[in-house]
This record gives C-alpha cells, sequence and structure tokens, in this order.
C-alpha cells in the first residue's frame, strides 16, 4: 500500500541561502536515512499556503511511527524549525479506485491537487462516480489523476485527488473548459464538501539528485561492461 508523509512550510525571510543549504545536504539525506524516501518537492503558485510541500514515501505505518519517534527525526525538526514557519504534516494512504503500490518520484511534473471531504453517508456513490466518471474524464481533458490519498494522520480536508500534468498551461486549459465547470458542478453538488484545490509546481531540488544518482549508476554499469 502507497503512503505518504506531506510536510508543508514557509521560509523565513533572510534564511532562503541557509534554508536552501539546509534541505539539499542535509535534510533530504537524513530522511532517506531514516527510511522516508523522498519523491517530491513543489511550492505553490495557485491556492493557499503555506509555499512549500515537501513529500516523502513509506510502505510501513508502524516503521513511521518509529520513524517519527526516533532522536533523530526530532533533532532534524529542530535544524529546520528556525528556518521555516508555518510548518504541518499529514500521513495520507491511498484510497481508491486508483492501485498505487508503490509510489515513484515524477520528474518535471506540476500538481494539481484537489482537496475536500465526502459528505456523510454518500462514500459509496463518490466512489462509483470518480472511477466511472471523474477520473476518465480528467485524463481526457489532460490531467493524469496520479492517485486519490486519504488522511489519516493530521488535519483535513481528509481526501486529496493527486493530478500530475507537464506544466501550467495545461492545467489551465484542462481546468478552463465547460467539460471541467460540469464535472466539477457535479461532484460539490452531490458528493463532497469543503472544496479546495492548488496547482503546484516543482522545485526541481528533489529531482536533481536522483537524475545525476541514475547517471552515475548507468556510467558504472557501462565501465562494468567495457
Amino acid at each position: 500500500m502507497a503512503i505518504l508523509f506531506v510536510q508543508h512550510w514557509g521560509v523565513r525571510k533572510k534564511k532562503e541561502k541557509e534554508y536552501e543549504n539546509f534541505v539539499m545536504n542535509t535534510h533530504m539525506p537524513v530522511m532517506e536515512k531514516l527510511g522516508l524516501r523522498v519523491v517530491g518537492g513543489f511550492y505553490v503558485v495557485v491556492g493557499a499556503g503555506p509555499h512549500i510541500t515537501a513529500i516523502s514515501t513509506t510502505t510501513d505505518i508502524e516503521e513511521f511511527q518509529k520513524i517519527m519517534t526516533s532522536a533523530e527525526y526530532t533533532q532534524l525538526l529542530e535544524q529546520l524549525f528556525p528556518l521555516i514557519m508555518n510548518y504541518s504534516s499529514r500521513l495520507l494512504v491511498s484510497y481508491g479506485p486508483i492501485e498505487v503500490e508503490k509510489y515513484e518520484i515524477q520528474f518535471g511534473m506540476w500538481k494539481f491537487n484537489q482537496y475536500f471531504d465526502i459528505i456523510p453517508g454518500m462514500a459509496d456513490e463518490y466512489k462509483v462516480f470518480v472511477r466511472d466518471r471523474f477520473v476518465p474524464e480528467m485524463e481526457r481533458l489532460g490531467i493524469k489523476i496520479t492517485n486519490i490519498w486519504k488522511v489519516v494522520i493530521g488535519s483535513g480536508p481528509f481526501m486529496q485527488v493527486e493530478g500530475s500534468s507537464p506544466g501550467l498551461q495545461d492545467i489551465a486549459k484542462a481546468i478552463d473548459t465547460d467539460e471541467y465547470i460540469s464535472l466539477m458542478r457535479e461532484l460539490k453538488s452531490k458528493y463532497i464538501m469543503n472544496f479546495q484545490s492548488r496547482i503546484l509546481a516543482p522545485t526541481r531540488k528533489v529531482e536533481l539528485p536522483y537524475f545525476i544518482k541514475s547517471m552515475t549508476k548507468g556510467l558504472r554499469n557501462l565501465t562494468s561492461q567495457a
């Protein structure tokens, strides 16, 4: 089962350079060492803050709980907090109908995320609508639904639809259509409440280390075969 640990924060003024060095040289390596695989870094372009979203993944909730209570993780937060503000975090699990066993990094992809709560008593009808109408229509409009998540630890709204697209223009084109407006009108009027949305751009601070690592691994393989 795919599990996401999502952290949100803003960067303090006059701490930008120190923050960037800390994230690249300390925060990401320690998260990986602890067993939280960093798979995404984004900043909010459209929508409510905080400005930065950091995403890591695990496959075991019990292991996640051990990490959260470890001295190393506590120390990491103590180092991070003087550089940031408005911190919050949430743990999300895959809700369906999309089956995701392992969440992989998506190089250079923008996110169009939608957040909401399901109207009490409408969960079954909501699932049918999302499976048969919402996911196919969103993907036809050009926004791939990477997954649908449910918050199990943290504040609401408690559902998150994660949409992926190559760029801001693709997202804008998709949501500025009669089809999208009609789809959302039906979703909001029948199945959900407390709706919010955000457009997030990749910081590319996460993708670059993975790209370099894969390039280095490829070069080593070529050298060993020579």
